[in-house]
């Protein structure tokens, strides 16, 4: 229960993050991180989906390397969180 309250939550946050991302007032970035790392803590399955995600969507990886490097380094527990999604490389030796 408490689970699915922090995803509601944090999905708001995200949106607000997305509104704000437009308007003059600054912190949209922060809150769309904030909320992102509150949904990939609260829930496995988010974040399996977005590491697949990335993993399929070159332009989506692109951007949360970005979140991750623009709130990371400022917000280190946002920064793991994020890290926490990134797509597996498998290296193959042929």
């Amino acid at each position: 229960m408490i689970n699915l309250i922090i995803s509601f939550v944090s999905g708001i946050v995200i949106f607000l993050g997305l509104i704000s991302m437009v308007t003059p007032i600054p912190g949209g970035t922060i809150l769309i991180a904030s909320g992102l790392t509150a949904l990939i803590c609260s829930s496995p399955t988010a974040r399996r989906g977005l590491m697949r995600i990335r993993a399929n969507v070159d332009w989506f990886n692109k951007l949360f390397f970005w979140l991750e490097k623009k709130v990371g380094g400022k917000v280190k527990f946002i920064g793991v969180a994020l890290s926490k999604t990134r797509p597996q490389v498998n290296n193959v030796l042929d």
